[in-house]
């Protein structure tokens, strides 16, 4: 009785927040839940969600079985000790073995470390839901029903387009959905319409800037980018050139993209911990470890605590900005060897297939990831007596044919691709090659490194 009272006023606040006339209302209420009340009803909503997976999917049925956990006895997803789900998971097993409803609606993942996509389900409901949420947070940045926007995210199987759709329709503003094509063509034909925001990737929006900047821009109030990170410094002259704040979002296909959102003050993701449960795995003397969520208000696929790969921390201090809601640390880092940038969520097995069957090469290899200050330059290193050119003309053939995802970032000029021959015994410095340095400035502290980095976000 006591955790169906917590539940209950729960949903009646989230009632009485998710459909307030006014963004301030919903904060307001939604802040009036001091932090024992939302443990209470995160704790209520997990248990409901443990009861409801050991029902209804097959793969936590047989998981909870073979890891002998009774849920009976589990109150807090740290009881579940080192039990986890992962990506692999999801592609090993498949989506249909995580289904516990009837879904409506796909989608898949941009890039990852295999070449088999993860696939999410979801229903109406809850794609009505994470669009209200973020129709709050929205108008909190300042968009209003009189506003006109433009996208240029990309509808192909990606979860970020049916993210905006679902959040404008509750603002009901004049929304284009122009997808995502090549910068210039998009500035000429969107010009004419003057949008007042701006939504697509960062590496996207970077060259759309380098055309705004030779061509002239229009007053927006603010973009918005969602699929990757991006660097202070190409944050920054967006911003100069739009005169116009540049908002990220965080989230997974996953999640349907609805972990965090930034304020006005870019400090953070502010994180959604009605519907989620947040912890942070293998954690350093700072804080920092492997982000993992838990749904709480999911009914056709919940996910018991994934690993969403990411390295970050958990901010408990409130912010400037006076929102009430707590928040997830810029990304530092990614916890297996995938890197976003302007060519797209790419892996190892990538570059791997770009090198298969490359005559008189070996099988070392490296792919750096740098930044000139425009866009993401990509070197691509290789043990071979193949020269320059050739080799080069033979990676961009491969990339045109096998990659076509690649290639149209690749023609939009959202990165650069350099191919490099070395020298046998180059690469390799000890008993490890890293496959791919990301020596791209980190969000903290602007600090060169040589990480595998990765940003997944989606609106």
């Amino acid at each position: 009785m006591r955790a169906l009272s917590f539940l209950t006023i729960a949903d009646n606040l989230e009632a009485l927040a998710l459909r307030a006339a006014h963004p301030r209302l919903a904060v307001g209420a939604l802040s009036h839940l001091p932090p024992s009340l939302l443990g209470a009803i995160q704790r209520a909503r997990f248990r409901q969600t443990l009861r409801f997976v050991a029902e209804h999917s097959p793969f936590y049925r047989e998981q909870f079985s073979r890891h002998r956990i009774d849920i009976e006895r589990i109150e807090h997803p740290q009881q579940l000790g080192d039990f986890y789900t992962t990506g692999e998971d999801l592609r090993h097993y498949g989506a249909e073995a995580f289904l516990t409803g009837r879904p409506e609606t796909a989608f898949e993942t941009t890039g990852t470390t295999s070449a088999i996509p993860k696939r999410a389900f979801f229903s109406d409901e809850e794609m009505d839901r994470a669009g209200r949420l973020a129709a709050i947070c929205l108008r909190l940045l300042g968009l209003e029903r009189a506003d006109r926007v433009a996208s240029a995210f990309d509808c192909s199987f990606w979860v970020s387009p049916a993210i905006l759709r679902a959040t404008l329709k509750h603002i009901g503003c004049f929304h284009i959905e122009a997808g995502k094509i090549e910068p210039l063509e998009f500035y000429e034909r969107i010009r004419s319409y003057r949008p007042t925001v701006i939504f697509g990737e960062p590496s996207w929006l970077s060259r759309l800037t380098d055309v705004a900047e030779e061509r002239g821009t229009w007053p927006i109030k603010f973009l918005f980018a969602g699929g990757e990170n991006i660097v202070e410094s190409a944050r920054r002259r967006i911003e100069r050139v739009w005169r116009a704040p540049l908002y990220l979002n965080y989230g997974q296909t996953e999640a349907f993209g609805a972990l965090g959102i930034e304020c006005q003050a870019q400090a953070g993701y502010h994180r959604n911990d009605l519907d989620f449960f947040f912890e942070i795995a293998d954690a350093d003397a700072d804080g920092y470890g492997e982000l993992v969520y838990t749904t709480l208000t999911r009914r056709v696929m919940p996910l018991i605590r994934y690993r969403a790969g990411d390295i970050t921390r958990l901010i408990e201090e409130p912010c400037a900005c006076g929102w009430p809601t707590r928040r997830i640390a810029k990304i530092r880092a990614r916890s297996d060897e995938m890197v976003v940038c302007g060519m797209g969520n790419v892996g190892p097995w990538v570059f791997a297939e770009l090198l298969r069957d490359t005559p008189l090469a070996t099988a070392e290899w490296q792919a750096a990831v740098e930044h000139d200050g425009q866009c993401d330059v990509i070197e691509l290193r290789v043990e071979t007596e193949l020269a320059t050119p050739d080799l080069e003309r033979l990676i961009l053939a491969r990339l045109r044919e096998r990659f076509p995802d690649f290639w149209k970032n690749y023609e939009m000029r959202l990165y650069k691709l350099r191919v490099r021959p070395a020298a046998r015994g180059e690469l390799r410095r000890g008993r490890k090659l890293k496959l791919i340095l990301d020596r791209r400035p980190t969000v903290v502290g602007e600090r060169s490194t040589d990480q595998t980095l990765f940003y997944p976000m989606a609106i």
